[in-house]
């Protein structure tokens, strides 16, 4: 990740316990009642009329009792003591031993029950538009994107690709939340709001990261994954190599028209070696770095010549590469924060590209210079 994101602790939270006390009280033989559920939430139950794929949302946690019921106590133990652990969504990205709930451990039926529940019923509609519920809380869902705004007021940027903002200004529509573990797979924790997080439109997408699942490659074997609201070393970025134009095949050129750039994304700290493969691998980040400095990399040398030169008349660029390098070393130094602007990292790999002694050539043009007039 680019940079991690502070988590607003917040009222709505208490949805989750919901969840947490139904399934406990289900865990011993018992028949359906509303002394399953936290008191606060008796009223919502209580007001259930609003129909949803012809029942009602009591009725959907009869169905879930239901299913519960049929499994013997110690699988009913079990799915408790999993979804418990998974309130720990940190801990599920960073122990690759720990359990999750699958369908697999405890049947489709209540896999789908589940589904159409928590994913469908609870996040899709009541908590957005159940007056109750809202009322019981004190607060809304969008009250909670309020708060996520407040307390990471200093990142305008999403931290899963650095190249996009979030829909900050007041009027614009909110970005989507992502359920970290998406809710299809792990819908019991769909409602679970340390497993939420606000991500850009363009990362949130079917392609991208989507329904992409981060504790399990796509061979379904377990993996680390970087936990968005938990401090990391982050990555290191920088320019391998730069294909001319001339020498990209046919259709490189039509996507490419100013040559290939190719980067290399690293991990920081081993730690976090393989969380950074995941990352890198759900966000298809090597993929969009590459093509977004192959297509923008001019407007660095824009913001350089109209924005940058202009404030600082000391700087006077020649033939002299050591003068050359340390001008745009300054420049990239100011260049900004990657909370704050897009790209930032990206361009700074690509300044230091520059100045390696190798590239001597790509400075000069850089900086408008005739090469051949230097020789």
């Amino acid at each position: 990740m680019i940079y991690t994101l502070k988590y607003p602790s917040h009222p709505i939270e208490r949805v989750n316990q919901v969840v947490f006390d139904f399934i406990k009280n289900s865990i011993p033989d018992c028949t359906y009642s509303r002394a399953l559920f936290p008191d606060w939430f008796r009223e919502v139950m209580a007001n259930a009329r609003a129909k949803f794929e012809n029942k009602n949302f009591e009725d959907k946690f009869k169905d879930l009792h239901a299913e519960i019921q049929q499994l013997t106590i110690a699988l009913r133990q079990q799915l408790f003591d999993e979804f418990q652990d998974g309130l720990d969504i940190k801990s599920l990205c960073y122990d690759k031993t720990k359990n999750v709930v699958l369908s697999e451990s405890y049947g489709q039926n209540l896999h789908e029950t589940l589904k159409i529940l928590l994913k469908d019923h609870f996040f899709g509609i009541a908590l957005r538009s159940n007056k109750t519920i809202q009322k019981n809380l004190g607060t809304t869902f969008y009250d909670h994107y309020v708060a996520f705004k407040s307390h990471n007021n200093t990142g305008r940027v999403c931290p899963f690709c650095g190249l996009h903002e979030y829909s900050l200004v007041e009027g614009e529509a909110k970005d989507d939340y992502d359920h970290w573990l998406f809710k299809s797979k792990y819908p019991i924790y769909a409602i679970n709001f340390s497993n939420l997080v606000p991500m850009c439109h363009k990362c949130n997408q079917g392609g991208v990261k989507g329904i992409v699942d981060v504790l399990h490659d796509s061979d379904g074997i377990r993996r680390e994954s970087f936990y968005p609201y938990e401090q990391n070393k982050g990555v290191n970025i920088s320019v391998n190599s730069f294909t001319e134009f001339g020498a990209l095949n046919d259709d490189q050129k039509v996507k490419f028209p100013n040559g290939y750039f190719e980067l290399d994304v690293t991990h920081n700290d081993v730690l976090d070696a393989e969380k950074v493969e995941t990352w890198n691998s759900v966000f298809k980040i090597d993929i969009r770095f590459n093509s977004y400095l192959s297509e923008y990399h001019f407007h660095v040398k824009e913001d350089f010549h109209e924005d940058y030169l202009p404030d600082h008349p000391e700087y006077i660029l020649n033939y002299d590469t050591i003068n050359l390098r340390m001008i745009v070393t300054a420049f990239k130094n100011q260049i900004g924060n990657p909370k704050r602007k897009t790209g930032v990292e990206i361009h700074k790999a690509y300044l230091n590209f520059i100045c390696l002694p190798e590239n001597e050539h790509m400075l000069f043009t850089f900086c408008n210079i005739n090469l051949a007039q230097a020789i």
